[in-house]
């Protein structure tokens, strides 16, 4: 038996343990083939190149993004960690 039909088989069995622990009634359990890897390379569907505009307008709409935030708290890291304070060994 190969071995990415062995982890096919685990992944489907703890899925379906999952399942019809969490899941709702009726759902639909699921099979090893849905975790099998697609080795055939073959029908490869080429993906949509994106146009410069497109590139653009992401990239303008990520600095407008994070512009806002900066305009709401007057700075762009508003997740820094705590100040370490020496001798402070409390969960360490």
């Amino acid at each position: 038996m190969r071995e990415d039909f062995r982890l096919a088989y685990l992944s489907a069995i703890i899925t379906n343990i999952a399942i019809s622990i969490h899941g709702k009634k009726g759902t639909k359990l699921s099979s090893p083939m849905e975790f099998m890897l697609d080795w055939d390379l073959g029908d490869e569907k080429e993906t949509p190149k994106q146009s410069w505009e497109e590139m653009k307008d992401i990239l303008l709409s990520l600095a407008d993004t994070q512009n806002k935030a900066f305009a709401k708290t007057g700075r762009l890291d508003n997740n820094r960690p705590p100040k370490f304070k020496p001798g402070y060994t409390k969960g360490l």
